[in-house]
């Protein structure tokens, strides 16, 4: 059953306070490589955008990932669902903003080490 109210402390394992959907959405996004380029990279890069012009908004951030999950999780459904079950059945709105707050808080983590999602084009 899907965690509604769930608190994420600083340096604490996020994993381990997620909900088992959550973590199999979150998952399956990161190792589907058609998922991962055609939703989650794109929004990596928007907002790392925003956040280099200074106009970063954690809740537009959370929002954006949270309208991924939507056709991420349509897409696991057709993949491994049983015909009678519905996809927002499975993954709550609650599980959806588990999985946006794990890729919010990877986004900050990597953009505050300096890691960067937006690589200039050889030979450019």
């Amino acid at each position: 059953m899907a965690r509604t109210n769930f608190q994420w402390g600083l340096g604490s394992d996020i994993e381990s306070q997620m909900s088992q959907e959550a973590i199999e959405l979150v998952l399956y996004a990161e190792n589907d490589s058609g998922c991962y380029n055609a939703y989650i990279l794109p929004m990596l890069k928007a907002c790392e955008k925003k956040y280099l012009r200074a106009q970063g908004d954690l809740t537009k951030m959370l929002n954006g990932f949270s309208r991924i999950a939507c056709p991420i999780a349509r897409q696991y459904m057709l993949e491994h669902g049983s015909m009678t079950d519905s996809w927002h059945s499975v993954f709550t709105v609650s599980v959806r903003r588990e999985f946006a707050h794990y890729f919010a808080r990877y986004f900050l983590s990597e953009f505050n080490s300096g890691n960067r999602f937006n690589t200039p084009k050889v030979g450019a």
